[in-house]
């Protein structure tokens, strides 16, 4: 056996492992199949990386956090480890540079996104060397009965084949029994050694408040970030990070939102200025969080019940890495839990949204998912929900706000609904738990470690509400900016006109759609969206070229319904030319 302390001393410069962290990099060493369940700071990353260093060949690592990998293949660089990274992020050429790199065998750790997985070049490249080791991160996103599943995840086991990995270790911070049988079966494990270590983190203290309203709320979260220090509040709607950062701006308090709904640079700009303790608080959806490596969190606010103990601890997780003392709060009005009742009922759309979004997708082939909303006349919410079981039937691909679609000919989607309404059920039931941690009257760690089956759970301590007390401060009395309220009903802005449409092809391009609509027999927002058609009107394109600079009308369009548009489109260029030519 590698004399692994001496290696820990020399490749990282630690005297000594975390709890959990020898005996799992020694059964990755014994060659034996691992699964680790280490929490949130716990050192998660030292079990792959100091094998790698004891192990010859080229160690891969999947991982979802994008920002993580930069910072730990940053860090592993800076202590002369050669290491790198391969995902969306980079372009072209960068790819095909590091690529070759690990073919050339030059390097000790890859980290890639699971779904690099697909890419044939990527595959050929590590296809040229040893791999020793294929650590899974975050390997709860393989279930999908946890709280964070991924499709691509799913084709990690097939990954390994083309790897040929003599070893995995599949690591978590956030795995219930269930999904750890879950993680074993998925990856096809034979027999493997599982651990669950330290737990317990007995700085981070555990609160529960229940509160009356938002205006409580927002008092609680100045109070507390009055003690200094930074903060992270978690919101369960886009809407709700908007309002609950003017409602803590009006009150004094420096804050950032955070959520999907904003461009690459402002959530880049949100984070940076967290991470360098220029603004103290930043309010955020889930989006936020994954692989922030910021030691000095204080507090963490729960501003609406999570949907579940899983996403509440790994989130709770990112408060006091640095061992000092922290608070983690939740807020609980019983409103809160019909909000996400509502959400996960939502998260299940009709089997006719999901072939009308498949029906729509299949004609775009990539784009915007609202862009798609509107093409397909439906709710960006509804389309959303389909998107996601069609990307878990493997017929769409999604980056953030964009999607792709992976199998255009395919004209009926393979999507279990039976199994989607199982996993609405089991969503409900962890929403269920969640309420039942939130009524608890004994203690809260105990509560939460049993949970996770970690054996060492205390029957009460000496940093939870229902054992020692509250530790949050009272709230403050606080003003909440509130919008003017409508009067009469809500009147829709028409949508602005192309510079230059000609209102008569626009209606002849309509009554050409409604036709083609009859002939396939399908909705006439799948053959064109009214958008498109104004754009044609406007621009009367005459070729190929012409038709394709239209916003809306790709390739697949051209080939179905080109020549019919440049009938109509031609024809009113000819009846166009000779009035401009008098006027001229």
């Amino acid at each position: 056996m590698h004399d692994v302390r001496e290696a820990l001393s020399v490749h990282f410069g630690y005297s000594d492992f975390r709890p959990g962290q020898e005996a799992i990099i020694r059964s990755v060493l014994s060659g034996r199949p691992t699964v680790a369940v280490l929490p949130t700071g716990g050192g998660k990353s030292l079990c792959y990386q100091l094998p790698a260093m004891l192990l010859e060949g080229t160690t891969v690592v999947a991982s979802p956090l994008v920002a993580l990998m930069k910072d730990q293949v940053d860090a592993l660089t800076a202590r002369g480890i050669p290491a790198t990274f391969v995902n969306s992020s980079l372009s072209e050429t960068e790819r095909n540079d590091r690529q070759a790199r690990i073919a050339a065998g030059e390097l000790r750790l890859v980290y890639v996104a699971p779904e690099r997985f697909r890419s044939p070049s990527f595959r050929a490249a590590v296809a040229r060397v040893r791999v020793p080791l294929f650590a899974i991160d975050e390997a709860h996103c393989i279930s999908s009965w946890g709280h964070d599943f991924r499709p691509d995840y799913l084709r990690l086991v097939e990954a390994r084949g083309h790897l040929r990995a003599e070893r995995v270790l599949a690591l978590t911070a956030t795995a219930t029994p269930e999904v750890r049988k879950d993680i074993v079966r998925s990856l096809g494990l034979d027999d493997p050694q599982v651990f669950v270590a330290g737990f317990d983190r007995p700085n981070l203290f555990v609160e529960v408040a229940r509160v009356t309203g938002d205006a409580e709320k927002i008092g609680r979260i100045v109070a507390l970030a009055r003690r200094g220090g930074s903060g992270l509040v978690y919101a369960a709607t886009r809407r709700n990070v908007d309002k609950v950062v003017a409602a803590l701006r009006a009150n004094g308090v420096d804050a950032l939102g955070y959520h999907a709904g904003m461009d690459d640079a402002e959530r880049s700009l949100a984070q940076e200025k967290f991470l360098r303790g220029e603004v103290p608080v930043v309010v955020a959806t889930n989006a936020f969080g994954m692989g922030i490596d910021k030691a000095d969190i204080r507090f963490v606010v729960h501003f609406d019940v999570p949907r579940s103990l899983e996403a509440y601890y790994q989130e709770i997780g990112r408060a006091g890495r640095d061992g000092s003392r922290s608070l983690a709060l939740l807020l609980f009005n019983f409103a809160d839990v019909m909000l996400q009742k509502r959400m996960i009922e939502g998260s299940r759309p009709k089997e006719t949204v999901v072939r009308a979004t498949w029906s729509s997708a299949r004609v775009v082939e990539s784009g915007a998912v609202d862009q798609l909303a509107s093409l397909c006349e439906l709710p960006p919410a509804d389309v959303h929900s389909a998107l996601k079981l069609l990307e878990v039937a493997g017929h769409v691909a999604r980056r953030g706000a964009e999607f792709t679609v992976l199998t255009p000919d395919v004209e009926e989607p393979a999507i279990d609904f039976e199994l989607a309404a199982l996993r609405i059920a089991h969503e409900r039931q962890m929403l269920d738990r969640m309420v039942r941690f939130c009524d608890t009257e004994g203690c809260r760690r105990r509560n939460l470690l049993r949970y996770f089956g970690d054996p060492e759970a205390p029957w009460s301590c000496a940093a939870c509400d229902c054992c020692v007390g509250e530790s949050a401060p009272a709230p403050e009395e606080v003003s909440l900016e509130r919008r003017s309220k409508r009067r009469g009903p809500a009147t829709r802005q028409p949508a602005e006109l192309p510079f230059g449409m000609d209102e008569e092809v626009f209606a002849a391009l309509r009554a050409m759609r409604t036709e083609i609509a009859r002939e396939t027999r399908v909705p006439p927002y799948v053959v064109f969206h009214d958008a498109t058609l104004r754009e044609l009107a406007a621009a009367l394109p005459q070729d190929e070229v012409g038709f394709l600079a239209v916003k809306g009308a790709g390739p697949n369009r051209w080939q179905r319904y080109g020549e019919r548009v440049l009938e109509i489109t031609r024809k009113a260029r000819e009846r166009v030319a000779p009035a401009s030519e008098a006027r001229g």
